[in-house]
């Protein structure tokens, strides 16, 4: 059995309750869970303040507080030795810097945080665990297939000739209609080229840089 005393610190206000046993299933996998904290303003914590084996630790309703009393306790627990191992639960970019000076002190640090992770926070961890999304079954029967949603955003929101630029595809319209690079089960470095060089039939792009774009094949004049 793993003996290395290991502190699960979560940033209330940037993660949701509802990710809480996942967070503890996945820190306990390094070692022995002594500790575990949630930060924030009670205003701002949901259902953090019930949530059961976590320390809430209140500070003032103000931006970042949360981020900096969770950055000061995890450099006190590296520098006085209480843990081996630190485990950072958050999304926050704010969190690279703490990440990299717990590696300096010679501390291997897990990250937990959601798909919008900044890439510098996960780079900055040893490792870095994504929280899985949650996906509601009737929603996934009811939601049509990503092709058919790509469809009909070009249609929706190409312009007068039909072109939409591939930028509009990462903006935030985009996501409400459930357009992503996860959803068309792409990487996220790779390109919107090569998706829609694969539907020639239905789609055609022009490549021009930063300013490609893509539209619906128009229909044949007859």
């Amino acid at each position: 059995m793993d003996e290395r005393r290991v502190a699960l610190l979560v940033d209330g206000e940037n993660l949701s309750v509802e990710h809480a046993g996942f967070l503890i299933t996945t820190a306990i996998k390094s070692g022995v869970l002594g500790i575990k904290r949630v930060y924030g303003a009670v205003t701002r914590l949901d259902g953090w303040t019930s949530a059961p084996g976590f320390r809430v630790v209140h500070v003032p309703a103000r931006k970042d507080a949360a981020g900096i009393a969770l950055s000061l306790d995890a450099l006190e627990l590296a520098l006085t030795r209480q843990v081996d191992k630190i485990v950072l639960a958050t999304s926050d970019r704010d969190m690279t810097l703490v990440a990299l000076r717990l590696a300096e002190l010679g501390f291997a640090v897990t990250g937990i945080g959601e798909e919008k992770a900044p890439e510098e926070f996960r780079k900055a961890c040893r490792e870095f665990v994504k929280i899985p999304v949650k996906v509601n079954p009737a929603e996934v029967a009811k939601a049509p297939p990503f092709d058919d949603r790509m469809c009909q955003f070009l249609k929706s929101e190409g312009d007068s000739d039909g072109w939409l630029s591939f930028s509009a595809l990462g903006q935030q319209r985009a996501k409400t209609m459930g357009i992503s690079k996860a959803a068309a089960g792409i990487g996220k470095s790779a390109s919107w080229s090569d998706w829609f060089k694969k539907r020639p039939e239905v789609c055609e792009i022009e490549e021009r840089g930063t300013q490609s774009r893509a539209r619906l094949k128009p229909a044949k004049k007859a």
